[in-house]
């Protein structure tokens, strides 16, 4: 989960047009949209014809992901994911660093408090000794807490605790150093039905539990559901995340539609039942029943989302409801219209917005607050020591990686095709030595990536890793890192950059803008992999922003190089595949989307 907007893509004619990236200005003639030069095993049997090569990003990736959304022999399903990973890797646009850990401190009497290997967290349940108000500090000021609007792990958050779906995410036993065992139970839904189809598609009903309120008192039913869904993928809304909806029938026509009207869902005369036709058997549907894109809204929400800005206090179902909202901070209290309001023990939970690591770490100190989601890097070996049952790294599922424009024209005038340029990604990236960076420089336990999808995913058989189901696309064994450095030389050599061998530099080696939202571990990533490339000649100008600013930036291809991190929306590696389609607001390398 992360950020960025839907556009609707056309076909468009090669334009020299003006790219401002990072506040520069590159003239730019490469359409993404019409460029054939990628390849994809489109049917999983491990070979590559000659019809599924020269094919455009739509022609081969987008087609693949549908194909998988549209599968229900699991088996296949997952050969065709490796074989969208390959195609992915193979643009060098996407460069994993380390699959994710999550770095918080937790005062030990914070309890009720749990979070899943997702990124979200719950503070619902919990009390902080014997207050039932809380103060956590997990995040700068969010882009947007409108559910369907947001795709910030931090906006997650917020909204996991202002909104109910019809399923949501519970935990079995007391928070440990590897977090609760988290899993869906009912939300909204009070029991719901599965039925097989003749032709491959499942119709599942959702019976609604009975009582369901605003937080304002007034009811709703199985008629705000279907209107909240229609919302989400309507156009005019350019929610990031409409593609999810996607493995509903006619949730790909619903997408470039106006009123969300394809969709097949329906409720009941009386509002007792929700019925959704799905494409095929997802295997993940009820997580994403728990995930905010498919919560319920208002029928006040507009589609740009003022309806929840700052200075507001929008209606809302779940177990919170805001109490203030400012540039400050976020304060969520207890709503007592909530269907399952006996289950909530927290009457406020107010989170102050930072990204100075440091700072939170003070007000941690002085207890101030309960949780922190940050912590400097120079500390986290005297925090592991000094006060080992506060300080918790569990695994996460989801991957630090760089993200490449490929509609920046940053490199187009030394490298005039985007063969030329992809090569000149991927050797980037075989520059970084990701042991000592997680090592030395983020020092956050994590574990080096030599690929996207992310470790602790699992093959069908529930016990194989992911990641040892493939082959690693690049070596990160500690004594192989010479040569990965050597051959990146060649690789740049080959696509006629000049080397010079007596200061072992390149000399007219394209430069580039990294951006990245403000905070100590990013800012220290950044500057190490300055230092990296700049060994080998290549000039690299860093550039951060506020976390809102820094979203709307990226999302809007409005720079060169930028930070990327990705959690998983659900337990399936789809889910780090299908942000990369053409049409998806979460794709920020701009695969197949029109110049800008």
């Amino acid at each position: 989960m992360k950020s960025r907007k839907i556009a609707i893509l056309t076909a468009s004619a090669l334009a020299a047009i003006v790219l401002s990236a990072c506040g520069k200005t590159t003239k730019r003639t490469f359409d993404p949209s019409t460029y054939a030069g990628y390849e994809c095993d489109l049917n999983g049997d491990g070979k590559i014809s000659d019809s599924e090569r020269g094919l455009t990003w739509a022609q081969s990736f987008d087609t693949i992901i549908n194909t998988i959304k549209s599968t229900s022999d699991n088996n296949q399903r997952f050969k065709l994911m490796h074989a969208a990973e390959d195609e992915l890797m193979s643009t060098g646009a996407v460069t994993p660093l380390y699959y994710y850990t999550d770095t918080f401190l937790k005062k030990a009497n914070l309890t009720g408090f749990y979070a899943s290997p997702l990124g979200m967290k719950f503070f619902e349940e919990s009390k902080w000794g014997k207050s039932t108000e809380i103060v956590a500090c997990i995040a700068s000021q969010p882009t947007t807490i409108d559910p369907h609007k947001n795709s910030s792990v931090d906006g997650g958050t917020y909204d996991s605790m202002m909104f109910q779906g019809l399923m949501r995410w519970t935990h079995d036993g007391e928070y440990g150093k590897e977090g609760y065992a988290v899993k869906v139970t009912e939300g909204d839904a009070k029991s719901y039905t599965k039925t097989a189809n003749a032709d491959g598609t499942v119709t599942y009903v959702f019976t609604l539990k009975d009582n369901l309120k605003w937080s304002d008192g007034t009811s709703y039913d199985a008629k705000d559901y279907v209107r909240s869904w229609k919302r989400a993928v309507n156009s005019d809304t350019a929610a990031d995340y409409a593609y999810l909806y996607e493995v509903i029938k006619g949730g790909a026509e619903a997408e470039v539609g106006t009123t969300g009207d394809e969709l097949s869902v329906s409720a009941s005369e009386d509002g007792k039942t929700l019925t959704v036709n799905l494409v095929s058997d997802v295997p993940y549907f009820l997580e994403l029943m728990a995930f905010p894109a498919f919560y319920p809204v208002p029928a006040s929400a507009d589609v740009d989302g003022k309806w929840c800005a700052q200075g507001t206090t929008p209606v809302s179902n779940g177990a919170m409801k805001v109490g203030a909202y400012d540039s400050t901070k976020i304060e969520l209290v207890k709503n007592d219209q909530y269907v399952d309001a006996a289950r909530v023990t927290a009457a406020k939970v107010t989170f102050p917005f930072s990204d100075d690591a440091s700072a939170m770490l003070n007000s941690y100190k002085t207890d101030a607050y309960a949780l922190i989601d940050d912590v400097p890097t120079a500390e986290i070996k005297n925090l592991k020591a000094s006060i080992p049952d506060e300080f918790f790294n569990p695994g996460q599922l989801g991957t630090y990686y760089i993200s490449f424009n490929i509609r920046s024209g940053f490199a187009d005038a030394e490298l005039d095709t985007e063969e030329k340029r992809t090569v000149y990604r991927k050797a980037l990236g075989l520059m970084v030595d990701r042991n000592y960076l997680v090592d030395s420089v983020a020092q956050n336990g994590a574990d080096p990536a030599d690929g996207f999808v992310s470790k602790g995913l699992t093959e069908p058989d529930g016990a194989t890793d992911w990641t040892k189901a493939r082959k690693p696309y690049y070596s990160v064994d500690p004594a192989d890192q010479t040569a990965n450095e050597a051959k990146a030389v060649e690789m740049m050599k080959s696509i006629g950059l000049n080397y010079d061998e007596s200061s072992k530099k390149f000399t007219n080696a394209p430069g580039f803008t990294y951006l990245y939202n403000k905070g100590a571990g990013h800012q220290a990533i950044g500057e190490y992999l300055q230092q990296v490339w700049a060994k080998y000649g290549i000039k690299v100008t860093l550039e951060n922003q506020e976390w809102a600013t820094f979203i709307t930036t990226r999302k809007e291809g409005d720079c060169d190089v930028a930070r990327g991190g990705w959690l998983c929306d659900y337990n399936d590696p789809i889910s780090m595949l299908d942000m990369f389609v053409s049409n998806s607001g979460n794709n920020d390398p701009g695969f197949g989307k029109a110049p800008l």
